[in-house]
């Protein structure tokens, strides 16, 4: 059986004469590439896609006791158009358990993988009658930016099934999140907010449904958001409170981080690994000195990995003091973690916030200090006052 070769067996072949692409030594003629013209890679490109023979690549995968291996599964990468609809019968035959089996194994390859693109599947799995399936083709498309999803997305938000609207809610974030930075059109943006916020604002729908919405709407600038995170922190549900403080890390709103602060001594572990989380998010250089604290009583080992992520988000010495400490752990998964922090802070991607503190010319000190004064500012407005008694006024009353 051919099996199709993987993008780098493609550039390696393309690059067979000079082999620049891959480290070999390169020829000291200025005709280095000359033999191979745009004209001849294209075709060498096709004869290499070609040689796969997908309709009994698709005859073992629909094998009921097959193991779906990654050397099958990785032919149905970049699928033209008519193999698309190659695939479509042949899953159509398949079993619904086994075609949620593959699109499972997928979706995880994908996440593996970036160089592999299923994407053309994973649009065509939006159609299938099992919901599950249709919650991984959404969660397979989540690095797909292109805009047309954006309505199937608000149309799931309709769908028979929680978890599809759950999911649905959580890409819509996305969407909304690359419309604030402008990478599309802020008319998509504000569609999905507009959505999300009505879904939220909904009582009959499920509580997973509406703190997915909230989370969601974390990225979005619309008036209000704020109000809505801050009322999601009171609910009597654990999971809503949860999403709250999540929403308060990706919101990239620091006035939220003296409302976090005291929140780490949430008795519940999942609470204060959504703290924990959003407190790195914001780079919150406050939270150095309580998260090292923290790593000599926390006994949530998930809650322990996040204080080492954060710490390297956060950064500065103190953070960097704490991590190679951790780096000598005997927990080798304690480790592991901090090496990585160690890695993402060295890198430089940790630095951000010093580099504005620096500029700004804040010390850490003086943002501790600086804090209580934004908070008081966040709340300075009667008018707003008022609005959240009324707020709160519902809220007791629902």
């Amino acid at each position: 059986m051919a099996v199709r070769p993987g993008p780098a067996e493609i550039r390696q072949s393309l690059c067979l004469v000079c082999r620049s692409c891959h480290g070999g030594p390169q020829r000291r003629s200025s005709q280095i590439h000359s033999c191979l013209s745009a004209q001849r890679k294209t075709h060498l490109l096709l004869e290499l896609t070609m040689s796969r023979d997908l309709t009994q690549i698709l005859k073992t995968l629909g094998g009921e006791e097959r193991p779906l291996r990654h050397q099958l599964l990785h032919n149905l990468s970049d699928l033209t158009e008519a193999e698309l609809k190659q695939v479509e019968a042949a899953a159509a035959s398949y079993s619904p358990q086994r075609r949620l089996k593959l699109i499972q194994a997928l979706v995880q390859l994908a996440e593996d993988r970036v160089d592999y693109d299923f994407r053309p599947i994973f649009v065509w799995a939006l159609d299938d009658a099992d919901p599950r399936i249709r919650t991984l083709a959404i969660e397979g498309l989540w690095e797909d930016e292109h805009t047309h999803l954006v309505n199937r997305y608000l149309q799931f938000l309709d769908d028979e099934d929680a978890m599809v609207r759950a999911t649905a809610a959580m890409a819509l974030g996305r969407f909304i999140q690359l419309g604030e930075l402008g990478q599309i059109p802020f008319s998509y943006a504000d569609r999905a907010a507009d959505a999300l916020w009505n879904v939220y604002h909904t009582p009959r729908e499920s509580v997973d449904v509406r703190r997915r919405a909230l989370e969601g709407l974390s990225s979005s600038s619309r008036a209000g958001v704020r109000r809505v995170i801050e009322g999601a922190r009171h609910d009597k549900n654990p999971s809503m409170r949860a999403s709250a403080f999540y929403a308060m890390g990706r919101s990239a709103d620091r006035r939220w981080i003296p409302y976090l602060l005291p929140e780490l001594n949430e008795e519940n572990p999942a609470l204060r690994l959504e703290v924990v989380r959003a407190l790195g998010e914001l780079a919150s250089k406050a939270a150095i000195d309580p998260l090292i604290l923290m790593l000599d009583t926390e006994h949530d080992s998930e809650v322990r990995m996040a204080i080492l992520e954060a710490l390297g988000q956060i950064g500065g010495d103190k953070a960097k003091e704490a991590l190679q400490i951790a780096v000598e752990s005997e927990d080798e998964t304690e480790a592991a973690m901090a090496d990585l922090a160690l890695e993402q802070l060295y890198a430089g991607i940790a630095d951000l916030q010093e580099l504005i503190d620096e500029v700004m010319g804040i010390t850490q000190d003086e943002e501790e200090e600086d804090l209580s004064r934004i908070w008081d500012d966040f709340y300075d407005d009667p008018l707003e006052d008022d609005i959240r008694r009324l707020l709160d006024d519902l809220d007791v009353a629902f």
